[in-house]
């Protein structure tokens, strides 16, 4: 009689999860352009020995670190960066129209961002310091500003990527 009462009273105590609560429309890919700080080419190298920050939204046990490859918006004062992630052994391509309007297919269960990245494969990353400590660390670049969206999305054609193009000739319309 008692295990039948604990577990209604376990269930009927129980909150509602939702891994993944978004307010109000994604932004759009001009305005994600337009809002990033920083917007770099990189190749993940592997995981750094410095471990990531778990318990946030966008949070791992590990980072990974990347190589810059080249610097479309911004300054980076370092050609490596790193920031919370885990490694994987499959690409991921976004399956949306350029320009994306949503983020790759590795970030829509869970935490809201795509958190994977295959080592020696390229990204580009659209930065912007963490505003909220539930995404990311406050006021260190990370590419975890903007649930759902394609901050941090595999390149598959090098220089002639087709979303490295967009955004590029996005920046020059800026």
């Amino acid at each position: 009689m008692i295990r039948p009462l604990l577990v209604f009273a376990m269930l009927g105590l129980a909150t509602p999860a939702s891994p993944c609560d978004v307010i109000g429309p994604s932004p759009s890919a001009k305005r994600l352009v337009a809002d990033a700080e920083v917007i770099a080419r990189v190749r993940a190298e592997g995981l750094s020995p410095t471990p990531g920050r778990a318990g946030v939204q966008a949070g791992s046990p590990t980072q990974v670190r990347f190589a810059i490859l080249s610097v479309l918006k911004g300054r980076l004062s370092s050609s490596i960066i790193e920031f919370t992630g885990t490694l994987t052994d499959r690409d991921d391509r976004n399956d949306r129209q350029i320009p994306y309007d949503f983020i790759r297919p590795g970030g829509r269960a869970g935490s809201c961002f795509a958190l994977a990245y295959r080592a020696g494969a390229e990204y580009l990353l659209l930065l912007r310091r963490g505003g909220f400590a539930a995404y990311a660390q406050p006021n260190v670049l990370t590419p975890y500003w903007a649930p759902l969206s394609p901050t941090n999305e595999q390149l598959f054609d090098g220089a002639n990527d087709a979303w490295l193009l967009w955004v590029s000739q996005e920046l020059r319309r800026r």
